[in-house]
């Protein structure tokens, strides 16, 4: 009887997920230095342009400053809560995925009734739990992160490499199919996901 190996997972999750309709892409093929990299550096976890792209088609009545407010606020969370514990850090990331961000931006000069232009405040969503179908469900295998350790006492390098992890974004009118997901798995109303499932 051959030996049952994190492979053999990895193979067969990668293989469901498909099968319900998630994208699945090898960690390799899109990490820094590829011709289809989707991130510049392996410290960063998040895939920027699918963020920007995402937080652009759920928010089209908003201006490229408060689609960069949003984008900064998403991604700079567990810098502005690092004195906090992974548990609240995800709650918080959570709150924001399920309820949306308050953004702040500068109207046009005379657009508000004022010559300088005043600030305006908008709700920003990152995710439409109101069509899953229309999502960008993105399973990648070996998703490699190296975190370079500043703090006093711990210098070196942290690595980091699931076997399969989970990321969801927006992407409308591809793959129908997806609603399949929602069903089979009940997941059609969570946070939005990066969750890896298992790994070294």
């Amino acid at each position: 009887m051959s030996a049952f190996t994190e492979s053999v997972v990895e193979r067969a999750a990668l293989a469901w997920l498909e099968g319900v309709g998630w994208n699945v892409r090898h960690g390799a093929e899109i990490a820094p230095g590829e011709t289809a990299a989707e991130r510049d550096e392996y410290g960063r976890v998040v895939l920027a342009q699918r963020l920007r792209d995402a937080l652009a088609r759920l928010n089209p009545a908003l201006p490229a400053e408060a689609l960069d407010d949003a984008f900064r606020k998403l991604t700079r969370l567990g810098l502005d809560t690092a004195g906090a514990d992974l548990i609240v850090r995800n709650r918080a990331l959570h709150r924001l995925l399920v309820d949306g961000l308050t953004v702040d931006y500068r109207l046009p000069a005379g657009q508000a009734g004022d010559a300088e232009g005043s600030i305006r405040g908008a709700l920003a969503r990152e995710t439409d739990f109101d069509d899953p179908a229309g999502s960008d469900w993105l399973a990648m295998n070996r998703f490699s992160v190296i975190e370079v350790r500043r703090s006093r006492g711990a210098g070196g390098h942290a690595r980091c490499r699931p076997r399969v992890v989970q990321a969801l974004g927006h992407h409308r009118g591809r793959h129908a199919g997806r609603r399949a997901h929602a069903r089979a798995t009940g997941v059609d109303r969570g946070p939005v996901r990066a969750m890896a499932l298992f790994g070294r």
